[in-house]
């Protein structure tokens, strides 16, 4: 008896309707992790646009912003530095990009919550 070694997914084979199904009642999260796990190939891209967009731009950004508008907070800046370290650790640790970008993303957003907050606190709206 012959055998033959394959790489086709067995599952697969015959149930298009039913994977044409299942991908459309996916979630957003889960689009977003199965989107993250596909940028494999351009990992050194991903590399490249955390650590220098995010560590190099995006946290200079949010410190001025805590030093002009919210009376240079001891509190905010301390925030701002220890909420970007996780960027950093993941892509010296050399983490698949599954992780990287959910990292930096969450990281992005947050520092856009302290831009918005400095911006209230600004204006008068929130206290410093």
């Amino acid at each position: 008896m012959q055998q033959a070694i394959s790489t086709q997914d067995i599952r697969a084979i015959g149930m298009d309707t039913y994977a044409t199904k299942a991908s459309e009642k996916t979630g957003l999260l889960k689009r977003f992790l199965q989107w993250c796990d596909r940028q494999e190939n351009d990992r050194l891209l991903w590399l490249g646009i955390s650590v220098l967009g995010g560590i190099a731009t995006v946290l200079p950004i949010t410190l001025i912003a805590v030093v002009f508008l919210a009376n240079n907070s001891f509190a905010l800046w301390a925030i701002a530095c220890t909420v970007n370290v996780p960027v950093l650790i993941v892509n010296l640790a050399a983490q698949p990009t599954k992780i990287i970008l959910p990292v930096t993303f969450f990281v992005w957003f947050i520092n856009l919550l302290i831009i918005l907050y400095t911006v209230a606190a600004f204006f008068g709206v929130v206290p410093v």
